[in-house]
């Protein structure tokens, strides 16, 4: 016999499922943008995920340490209210600039956070596609060698 909480689980498991499908879609940027992937520039990066590199600034909240002690593991976070079809992660301390693409689906709460990996210091950018016009945010995190803060 089910009791409250199991039955009441179940169905909004059932409801997730039956509503998924209809909510979630997925774009292999690597296969659909491959030289985006291997662009060792930010603005070449951008250029190949968006089609232009014109940019104005701000309306995206960025959050990265100033410092970073351990460049394996540098935690990463936006959100904004802007209504975007698209938001890429970009940085220019590794070899490949194109961190992540995500495909925004309508009327979604952009509130990401995320780890990434920097070889040394080096600039984060978060550009967003609004309407074909492209909102970024940047910021410098510094990477220190042997965790020792300086």
């Amino acid at each position: 016999m089910l009791n409250r909480r199991e039955f009441l689980g179940l169905g909004l498991l059932a409801f997730g499922v039956a509503v998924a499908p209809n909510q979630l879609n997925a774009i292999n940027f690597r296969e659909t943008k491959p030289k985006a992937w291997t662009a060792t520039k930010v603005d070449e990066a951008i250029k190949e995920v968006f089609g232009t590199t014109k940019t104005v600034d701000g309306k995206i909240k960025l959050k990265a340490p100033d410092i970073a002690e351990n460049g394996a593991v540098v935690p990463v976070s936006f959100e904004t209210n802007l209504k975007a079809s698209k938001v890429a992660v970009f940085q220019d301390a590794n070899p490949e600039s194109t961190v992540a693409v995500f495909n925004i689906p309508e009327n979604a709460v952009i509130d990401y956070a995320f780890r990434i990996k920097m070889a040394k210091t080096g600039t984060v950018t978060v550009v967003a596609d609004v309407g074909g016009k492209l909102h970024k945010v940047s910021k410098l995190v510094k990477v220190t060698i042997g965790g020792c803060g300086g």
